[in-house]
């Protein structure tokens, strides 16, 4: 049966338009010929045939003028979705862009930190402070997300890591939470910014 659809669809649209003419003229021609005396026995065949040709006429035309309905809202849909996949392109380039340049920035004040502890700080903080053992095993616990337990966790002997070397780790954490934070923050107006392109693609 596909077969003879896809032979039929293969026609021009005009000749259908042919069918239906020819059709309505053989279904008039009835009306007319049954009249006629020796020729109206033929009248019967023709109204017949001429309602045949009309209907398939009328069934292929708007099945062709269905189909470019269609068609016609595919292209549409594609030419959208193009011009979405361009907007969304130009997001993801300023998008990564800002999030370079942001990053760059928390590294480089990280950087300027641990150097003023280097420099002024760090031994300014040695001189009145000494870690004890007790706050080395809790810094180092929480790190891992634990709790710290045992003995340690009371023992007020000096532990041997200066003070600066704790502030120095605690500037460059703060460093990366901020440079994860940026990347979060890029994350979601990325996610907005995707959302909102492709949603208009459905309007």
């Amino acid at each position: 049966m596909w077969q003879i659809d896809w032979m039929i669809n293969l026609l021009p649209t005009w000749m259908f338009h042919i069918l239906i003419t020819i059709g309505i003229i053989s279904i008039l021609s009835s009306w007319v010929l049954k009249r006629i005396p020796f020729i109206k026995e033929y009248n019967f065949p023709i109204h017949l045939i001429g309602i045949l040709l009309t209907g398939v006429g009328i069934y292929y035309t708007g099945m062709r003028a269905n189909q470019a309905v269609w068609e016609a809202k595919i292209k549409d849909m594609e030419a959208r979705v193009q011009v979405a996949e361009a907007k969304s392109h130009e997001v993801n380039t300023v998008i990564e862009t800002r999030v370079v340049e942001k990053v760059k920035i928390v590294k480089e004040k990280t950087n300027v930190n641990k150097q003023i502890i280097k420099e002024v700080a760090g031994a300014q903080l040695d001189a009145r402070c000494e870690l004890p053992v007790s706050t080395v095993v809790l810094v180092n616990s929480a790190s891992k997300n634990e709790v710290p337990g045992g003995p340690a966790v009371s023992d007020g002997a000096s532990s041997g890591v200066k003070a600066s070397d704790l502030l120095d780790t605690v500037v460059e954490n703060y460093g990366r939470y901020n440079e994860i934070r940026e990347k979060l923050v890029a994350w979601q107006e990325w996610y907005k910014q995707q959302k909102r392109i492709f949603e208009e693609v459905n309007k």
